[in-house]
């Protein structure tokens, strides 16, 4: 690992070399295939997970089985800060939704680079702090809006090139739904030539009037 490889997460990126360096002694790379379970809910946490490379689906599960996706993780993204931090149980599940590389930094490694470099602690509260903003949202979009209004933000979130590449599965959990009602509503949506449903994917057809509907 590299001095280099680190700048490119942004939550490295502004810090100095002796604090990278110090970073690239102690983080250590592994890697995931499709559908493997990194860590559980509630379950005790060792390690920050960075992602290099591939998408980490962070979810919870009700007791009826039902899952609430709470974040898609992407790369230069992290996870499983907060048991770090507080030294209580991991928060959600994260599970590998394709090949992924992350680098992996121990609980006490952390801690020490933090105690050692306090620029590091202070770009961790930052980014810390947008996560807790992004929660924030979730849990006002699940309270506040209809399913239809959801699935019209996240398709906006999720299409910066005009295509979301998710399954009407993937959309319903992360809009807090079932797969039914979510097909539903993305049928509608096509019927009035806002989106166009192909296999796996979702393409936006209209924008602006998509961005009218995420508010209703």
């Amino acid at each position: 690992m590299t001095i280099e490889d680190l700048r490119a997460i942004p939550l490295f990126a502004t810090l100095d070399e002796a604090t990278l360096a110090d970073t690239a002694r102690r983080v250590q790379i592994c890697h995931y295939r499709p559908g493997q379970h990194i860590i559980y809910e509630d379950q005790p946490a060792h390690a920050i997970f960075f992602v290099v490379r591939g998408r980490v689906r962070l979810s919870r599960t009700a007791p009826d089985g039902r899952e609430q996706v709470l974040a898609m993780v992407g790369p230069g993204e992290y996870f499983n800060a907060v048991p770090i931090f507080d030294a209580g149980l991991s928060p959600a599940t994260a599970r590998a939704m394709s090949q992924v590389t992350c680098l992996l930094l121990a609980r006490e490694d952390l801690l020490a680079l933090i105690r050692k470099h306090p620029d590091l602690a202070l770009a961790a509260l930052s980014d810390l702090a947008g996560q807790l903003r992004e929660l924030v949202t979730l849990v006002e979009d699940l309270a506040f809006r209809s399913v239809r209004a959801r699935l019209a933000r996240l398709l906006l979130a999720e299409a910066a090139e005009g295509t979301a590449e998710v399954t009407q599965q993937e959309l319903a959990e992360r809009t807090g739904t079932v797969r039914e009602i979510a097909g539903r509503a993305l049928r509608r949506m096509a019927e009035e030539r806002l989106v166009k449903l192909e296999r796996g994917r979702v393409v936006v057809l209209d924008r602006v009037r998509l961005a009218k509907v995420a508010e209703e």
